[in-house]
């Protein structure tokens, strides 16, 4: 089959149009979170030894070096809710107040709940910090108490 000018434009017009309309999938089905979810069960232990260095010409998005996983959004988050936290389960229990996690394109609120205690630790929320001008979220982890 011989191609001429009017069939050439004919595709490259069809792929052109292909590319143009991108993915249609839902919000809803975004795997792709740039700052996880998390609970005050599954947060790590912070150590002694942990200290943060910052890049001031590093991107948005997830950043991995010697400490661990760095998660950057292009905007700040909105303001936090007010949460009703209601009666605790029990003596055990304190509450771990919702924050805003990124998904890739904007700030999502993850609400607040009722956690155990550790003995001997306190636990630090996950929060977003402004560090040379970008938005860096902090994860939840837990601090070992000090006492004087």
């Amino acid at each position: 089959m011989k191609l001429n000018g009017k069939m050439m434009m004919a595709m490259v017009m069809v792929v052109g149009s292909l590319a143009a309309t991108g993915c249609s999938k839902a919000s809803a089905d975004d795997t792709g979170a740039v700052a996880p979810e998390e609970t005050a069960a599954t947060a790590p232990v912070e150590s002694a030894t942990d200290t943060s260095t910052n890049s001031a010409n590093a991107s948005n998005g997830v950043e991995k070096d010697a400490f661990g996983f760095r998660y950057y959004a292009p905007f700040a988050p909105p303001a936090a809710r007010f949460e009703v936290r209601g009666m605790a389960p029990s003596a055990r229990h304190f509450w771990a107040p919702g924050y805003y996690r990124y998904n890739g394109r904007e700030h999502v609120w993850v609400g607040g709940r009722w956690e155990l205690r550790r003995d001997g630790f306190e636990f630090a929320s996950p929060h977003w910090v402004n560090r040379f001008g970008r938005h860096q979220y902090i994860p939840g982890r837990w601090v070992r108490r000090v006492r004087f």
